[in-house]
Order: structure tokens, then sequence, then C-alpha cells
């Protein structure tokens, strides 16, 4: 497949070769090889040189999800230059996403708004660091709103430019809460004059969020500890993570080898912006147990992954809302789990103390929102009962 037409491998290839004839596990290197349709072809014009070995060959490749799985394996062995994986995705999406959007007027208003603010947020947080899966979730849904407001004006006979206040009340008052999706490219229409400078978007009153009591978030530690129940033993860390230490799965999924501190007799790990955190037993042996049984490690993938939850892409972590349905299989609460571990964290900390302790950065506005307002009256109920704080 990696023929260059002269009976030897491409050269611009060759570590690629090498990565997939070495992998402890040949049958998983002979499945993605054979199975899929789209790789041998794929594989053979970027060795003879058919097409050029570059990011926008993968980008404009019919199989995406080929094309993602070998650009990571290339950006992994060095063949191609390193790119965000998630903007890739969201870029390529984008692409699909406009091209579908119909009249040209309405997918023109779409391309202004997703390039001035969706894609210009989105590369200069990629600047700064690699994208986490859930970043991309957001601009995806204000663009989908978006195209569907103008979709409604239009069905409804008028234009953004001539919308009226009683319109986006209409538009909100006749669909669910998705529709306040659709706030930013407002927002954004206004300041930019393709809508009427004095329009706002009302806000849809949206259910309180469900939460568990400590006496079930206790039970759900149990649980954990307990060998006797059917988790995984990756799940019993991840739940371990989220409901000891209230931490979103974006970030478990994305921790590293070197956030977690098993040196010692006492397991510590990096959360906040203070130092490693002590993880209290019997609940540190489920981490160590963890480090040392990764999986999956056993294809080119993962042979020498950094990831505290590896996944199965070349050079990935495992995607959130995989852990997200594992672990919802198992019955937890994921969200009630989190805001109850919230609650019991503040009990004995203010509130901004324990954001910095356990990772709550000035980035995460929904995050420290949660922390700082749902919790504060326990907080400031507990210091009451106490008396005054010293000092």
């Amino acid at each position: 497949m990696l023929d260059d037409g002269s009976g030897r491998v491409a050269p611009a290839l060759l570590n690629l070769h090498q990565a997939i004839c070495e992998q402890p596990n040949p049958n998983a290197g002979l499945v993605w090889l054979i199975c899929s349709q789209h790789v041998a072809p794929l594989l053979a014009d970027l060795a003879t040189g058919r097409l050029p070995l570059t990011h926008a060959t993968l980008d404009a490749h019919p199989s995406p999800q080929t094309a993602m799985h070998l650009r990571d394996m290339l950006m992994q062995q060095q063949v191609l230059p390193h790119r965000d994986r998630y903007l890739v995705l969201f870029e390529n999406w984008l692409r699909r996403k406009l091209d579908a959007i119909e009249p040209a007027e309405d997918q023109q208003h779409v391309r202004r708004f997703a390039t001035w603010h969706s894609l210009r947020q989105l590369r200069q947080r990629a600047a700064r660091g690699p994208l986490r899966p859930g970043l991309t979730k957001r601009p995806c849904h204000e663009i989908n709103s978006a195209a569907a407001l103008l979709a409604w004006l239009r069905e409804h006979g008028t234009t953004p430019k001539a919308c009226t206040q009683t319109d986006l009340d209409a538009w909100v008052a006749t669909g669910n809460s998705s529709r306040q999706g659709s706030r930013a490219f407002v927002v954004w229409s206004t300041k930019n004059g393709t809508m009427p400078r004095h329009l706002h978007l009302p806000y849809h009153q949206s259910a309180a969020h469900e939460t568990i009591t400590q006496t079930q978030r206790l039970q759900l530690l149990r649980d954990l500890v307990d060998p006797a129940k059917s988790f995984f033993l990756r799940d019993r860390a991840a739940a371990l993570l989220l409901a000891l230490f209230a931490q979103p799965l974006t970030r478990i999924a994305a921790l590293t080898m070197n956030d977690i501190d098993l040196s010692g007799e006492e397991v510590r790990i990096v959360l906040g912006l203070h130092g490693p955190i002590p993880v209290p037993e019997p609940f540190g042996q489920i981490l160590r147990d963890h480090a040392a049984n990764r999986a999956p490690r056993n294809v080119e993938a993962n042979r020498s992954s950094p990831w505290l939850f590896p996944g199965r892409r070349p050079a990935q972590h495992v995607h959130s809302t995989y852990l997200m349905n594992q672990l919802a299989k198992s019955r937890i609460n994921l969200l009630g789990t989190r805001l109850a571990a919230i609650r019991a964290l503040v009990l004995d900390m203010p509130p901004a103390i324990a954001a910095q302790a356990f990772g709550y950065t000035p980035e995460c506005a929904e995050d420290h929102a949660t922390l700082a307002g749902a919790t504060w009256a326990s907080y400031a109920s507990r210091r009451r009962q106490r008396g005054p704080a010293p000092g």
C-alpha cells in the first residue's frame, strides 16, 4: 500500500510504515488497513504522489473518519505538522454545514458569523493550548441555531434587517430552550448592523438542575471501592474524580500521567493552581491500579500514551462523550453527583478558594457560576452556625 512505484516504501511514509508494522497487536492494524474501503486507496495515492501529502488533501477526503484517523497517525509520527485535532474537526464540520444552508443569502450571513465569531474564538483558544472535545459543542450549537433562526424568519415573511422584538419573542416562546443558542448570533448581528441594534433575545426559563443528597454521594463512593460492584477499572477511576473532586468529564478525560504522582505512599493529583492534592485511601489505590493498567494500549495509537485515560485514536485521550455514556450506563447521575460534590467541597472553604484548589479557572465561567452561586448558601449557612470566621 505504501509502495511509491519503485518497489520500496515511500521515504516520506517510512515512520508510518514502521509504526504500523511494529504494533503489539497486528490484528488491530490489519482490521484498519483491510476492512475500510477508503484506507488502502488513500495510502496508495499518498505514497505514489497522486495526492499531495498535506493537511489540505485530508481535509478534502470524502471519508472524514478515515482522514482524521490517518491525520492523527501522520502527526504522531511527525510526517505532517501538528494541527489541533478538534479545531480541524470543527473546520471540516463548518464547511459541510455552510454548504448545506440555503438560500445563498442565509448561507452568507451564517458564514460571516461563523468566521468572525465562532472560528475566531476557537483559533484564539487553540493558540493557547489544545482544545478539549467539549469546547466545540457550543459554537456548533450557536451556528445551528443561527441557521434555524434565519430559516424561521424567512418562513414568517421577514428578514434579519426587518426583524422586530416581537419576532424574537415569538421565536423563543414557540420553541424549546435550545433556541437560546441563537443569542450569540443575535448579539453579533446587532453589533454589526445586520439586525436592528435595539433587539435582544429574551431568556427562556429553564428547569432547575437535579442534584443528589450527600448520603447518595457517599453511597456512590462506597460502591466505587467495592470490588463486588461491576465497574470497569477505568470507569471507577473517572467516577471517583467526579464524585470526590467535582471534576467535569472534559477535564478528567484530558488528565495526563504527569498530573498524577504515584511515587510516594500517598497518591497526589494536580487539578488546580495550588499544586498536587492528596487522594485519600482507599480511593488512591484505585488510581494506582488504573494507572498501571491503562487501556487500550495494545495498538499503535497508544503504545506510548501520555494520557491517564487513553483513547483509541493515535495520540488522543478518551473522548469525554464516550466516558459520559459509559458512566451513564452504570446509572450514575453525572450532573447531580458533580453538584453534590461541589456543595460538599464548599462546606469547609469559601467558593473562591475551592475554585482555585480544584481547577475552576477564570476560563470556566459556567463552572464559576455553579460553584460561587449555587453553593454559596450552603457555605454561608455553615459559617453562621460556627460563628465569625477567624481573621
